[in-house]
């Protein structure tokens, strides 16, 4: 029997929080492969399984997708527009991701490669409208192959 492939949004996360250029921008509190916090004072980035390429039902060809949500700019601080602070670190995830060859993630390896995005949303209000999420998305597939045994 061929091995399962393991949890491609955790073996992104795992990878991304080995990178010292995104340690530096986002805290591995703020990377999760599940929802954004209610109280969000800084970038938050989710990871998300969103489907399954190739020719075989394997999974070992999964979409990753990437949201970045940044709070109103009063929130965050700086002089920088939240939609720029969103677009730059999913860019810096895209970037570091599809780069990445032969990175094992226990019974797997997987190398990455751009799929779409970065794209950028009307600012998310259903938090009420004095606390705008700023959003940007991009998404990558991971070519996984199990490892030997």
């Amino acid at each position: 029997m061929i091995p399962a492939i393991p949890f491609a949004p955790g073996a992104v996360r795992a990878f991304l929080l080995t990178q010292p250029e995104w340690i530096a921008r986002v805290p591995a509190s703020h990377l999760s492969t599940r929802d954004v916090p209610q109280d969000i004072t800084g970038p938050f980035v989710t990871l998300r399984a969103t489907g399954n390429v190739g020719p075989d039902p394997m999974m070992t060809n999964p979409i990753i997708q990437i949201d970045t949500w940044v709070p109103k700019i009063e929130i965050i601080g700086g002089t920088t527009d939240p939609d720029e602070v969103a677009w730059d670190i999913t860019v810096l995830a895209r970037d570091l991701i599809v780069r990445a060859r032969n990175i094992k993630f226990r019974t797997a390896a997987w190398s990455g490669k751009w799929v779409d995005g970065p794209i950028t949303f009307p600012p998310d209000k259903t938090r009420g409208v004095d606390f705008p999420l700023y959003r940007a998305t991009c998404r990558v597939e991971l070519r996984m192959r199990p490892l030997p045994a």
